[in-house]
């Protein structure tokens, strides 16, 4: 019998999909929260992932994922499993500023965790 190894991405960034109630929370704590209906927030950045390296921070608001505008992390997680090896440029809202931010996916760091 083959075994074959599935080959997965991985950024190193903890995500959280936006809805009206998160987003009003999150402006209540902290008013430079970025202006948006919709997104995925990065709630943690692995230190030293190529997460960390591209320049995503804690609180970034991602709203467009290689050319395509996301609302959930099934989008972005789709979107990176067909682009392993490959560039692509993640547009973030980050307090009332938009940074297109470029990186590499490449594959999970430990395929055995």
């Amino acid at each position: 019998m083959l075994y074959r190894r599935v080959v997965r991405p991985w950024l190193g960034f903890k995500m959280l999909d936006l809805n009206d109630m998160i987003i009003a929370q999150l402006k209540e704590r902290d008013v430079t929260f970025p202006n948006v209906k919709k997104g995925v927030l990065v709630a943690m950045v692995t230190p030293g992932s190529p997460a960390d390296c591209a320049g995503f921070h804690p609180g970034d608001v991602v709203i467009e994922f290689d050319g395509k505008p996301v609302e959930s992390i099934k989008e972005i997680i789709e979107i990176m499993s067909d682009r392993i090896g490959k560039a692509i440029k993640v547009v973030v809202k980050r307090a009332n500023d938009e940074t297109a931010i470029l990186t590499v996916i490449p594959e999970e760091a430990n395929p055995d965790m």
